[in-house]
């Protein structure tokens, strides 16, 4: 047996609410599910006449059974019970007492909004993801993934899909059709579902489904109803935005389970898949379907979408990935990738400027990622790639939420501007004064920069130039809280190292020349030191009000420094060396 992947959700929910209810299609492994997380809860399933009797004719002798707490199966049929269930959970004022579970989507939301609102989380199971399904022993091939679908009890026991399948619709159309819906002519409905089935992946048009089906286009509205409240069919909403483009308005239907539409269109086997003209529509169907499994095992909102213009230009899935990013996928049934697969992700990434990936799904086994932020992945790979969208959205999340005070931007503005007009101006003035004396006089030179700031240190040769300054600022400097202060300021560093003098005189000796620049929470200061002397002719302060009017003489600075240099070359070249 094999632990789903909503387990965590509906466990972490159970602490945090007196009801969890778990609806979703029948067979899609809810009563297991609850009873592998719950083993210590007894059950009870009101399907079985008997207990579905005592629940309606004795509802508080019904439930005193459960002084603990309960599992209680299909609760749709005894909705009435609700209401005596939320005095209990009322009186006993704590959380984790009962789950719920049903297959009645329309008739159960009902009952639980009017009975349960603000009491109950509700989480829908649909039969297998991609990896349970593999867990379980199912094929990774991608016909037979269609043909055999994804019901739990098919996969688990090895059934024929096509017996299992018929089993299920016919039992479904005998049982549930006719309680929720009291449709009278049971054929016409057989018909219209296996046109829905005929009509996967395609703009919804009532009118000419109801005229294919023999009903009113008011009844192909009420039936394709009843298929989304009992979990046969699910709807994708086009994506709506604000760009001079006309969008379509008509939603996609899809089924929960592709094996179910494999069935019902005709296919009676895997090998009918690869030539079947609706391969491609059913490989979108597990893709769309593998996209909203895995929203709800993670109890997200079901805020999935597709582009389509009225010229054609589509994107099969928009994903929400957060902060209002979506993530763009195109689907192809193929196990060849090409580069015009790539192209109608292109032109919508263009249109929407909010396309954060860009990745085909396609029936092929190589992974290909491309230099233009898309790739091509096998389907195998989908799960995995939507559980790192998940994550990367989490650990967004998680970042804005932990990320600390805003940097004070008057503080990031003035050391923007001190290195911009003092820092970076000072440095270019001194290249062509002490390259003539590098070059020349000296046989090697190097250069370094220090940046430190709340103890720690940044350094390399050319940190200090332009195209490496943003970056500097935004990766190390302005982080959460960033602001300069007398007790914590700023330092910036420049540092020249002259080695092994070459020239007239006395040859063989170093020199050390350094600019340093402090900003504290008032002012930049600069100093200048010449072999570990300061030269105090070049110290300097300016307050930050000034620092866009006002300078501290870049040029005079070069020059200064430059006689001094020239002074401490002829001091050192004309001593005798020390002993």
């Amino acid at each position: 047996m094999i632990e789903r992947e909503i387990t965590q959700q509906l466990t972490a929910l159970f602490r945090q609410y007196p009801f969890v209810t778990v609806t979703g299609p029948r067979q899609s492994g809810k009563t297991t599910l609850c009873r592998t997380a719950f083993p210590e809860l007894a059950y009870t399933n009101l399907e079985a006449p008997d207990q579905r009797d005592f629940a309606e004719s004795d509802p508080r002798g019904f439930l005193a059974q459960f002084g603990e707490g309960a599992i209680i199966d299909e609760i749709q049929h005894v909705p009435d019970l609700l209401s005596y269930l939320q005095v209990i959970v009322d009186e006993r004022g704590s959380n984790g007492l009962f789950v719920l579970t049903g297959s009645e989507n329309f008739r159960l939301r009902q009952a639980v909004n009017q009975s349960l609102a603000g009491r109950t989380a509700l989480l829908h199971l649909l039969p297998f993801s991609l990896a349970e399904r593999q867990r379980a022993g199912g094929s990774y091939g991608v016909d037979d993934i269609i043909y055999s679908g994804f019901y739990p009890r098919i996969i688990d026991q090895e059934l024929n899909p096509t017996q299992a399948l018929a089993d299920y619709f016919e039992t479904y159309v005998e049982r549930d059709v006719r309680r929720i819906g009291e449709i009278r002519n049971l054929a016409n409905f057989r018909r219209f579902v296996r046109l829905c089935a005929g009509r996967v992946g395609q703009l919804v048009n009532l009118s000419n489904l109801g005229s294919d089906a023999g009903v009113s286009h008011t009844t192909a509205r009420e039936w394709l109803n009843i298929l989304e409240a009992s979990y046969i069919v699910f709807p994708l909403q086009p994506f709506h935005a604000n760009i001079r483009k006309r969008l379509v308005k008509s939603p996609k239907f899809y089924f929960c389970d592709v094996g179910l539409a494999a069935y019902l269109i005709g296919i009676e086997n895997a090998d009918q898949v690869a030539t079947h003209p609706l391969r491609g529509a059913l490989f979108e169907n597990v893709v769309v379907a593998e996209a909203l499994k895995h929203r709800l095992n993670r109890g997200n909102q079901t805020n999935l979408a597709f582009f389509r213009d009225s010229q054609g230009l589509e994107c099969d899935l928009l994903y929400p990935t957060g902060e209002g990013d979506l993530a763009a996928f195109e689907v192809k049934s193929g196990s060849t990738i090409a580069t015009d697969h790539f192209r109608s992700l292109h032109r919508v990434a263009d249109l929407l400027s909010n396309i954060s990936s860009k990745t085909v799904v396609y029936g092929g086994t190589e992974r290909q990622t491309r230099s233009d932020n898309s790739e091509a992945i096998p389907l195998e790979e989908l799960g995995g790639v939507l559980e790192k969208l998940e994550v990367n959205r989490e650990i967004a999340a998680f970042v804005d939420q932990n990320r600390g005070a805003a940097p004070a931007q008057d503080d990031v503005a003035a050391l923007n501007t001190a290195y911009e007009r003092h820092i970076r101006p000072v440095l270019d003035s001194l290249e062509p004064t002490l390259n003539p004396l590098a070059e020349v006089l000296f046989r090697h030179t190097t250069q370094q920069s220090y940046v430190t700031f709340r103890d720690g240190t940044s350094n390399s040769s050319n940190l200090l130039e332009p195209q490496n300054w943003e970056r500097l600022m935004s990766q190390t400097i302005v982080k959460g809280g960033f602001n300069l202060s007398r007790s914590r300021p700023l330092e910036v560093k420049h540092c020249y190292t002259f080695r092994d003098y070459a020239g007239a005189g006395r040859a063989g000796f170093d020199m050390n020349l350094s600019v340093q620049w402090i900003l504290d929470g008032e002012q930049l200061s600069r100093a200048v030191e010449l072999d570990g002397s300061n030269l105090p002719e070049l110290e300097a302060t300016i307050s930050y009000a000034e620092l866009d009017r006002g300078n501290l003489g870049f040029d005079q600075t070069a020059a200064e420094v430059g006689r001094n240099m020239v002074g401490r070359i002829r001091e050192l070249s004309s001593s005798p060396p020390a002993s």
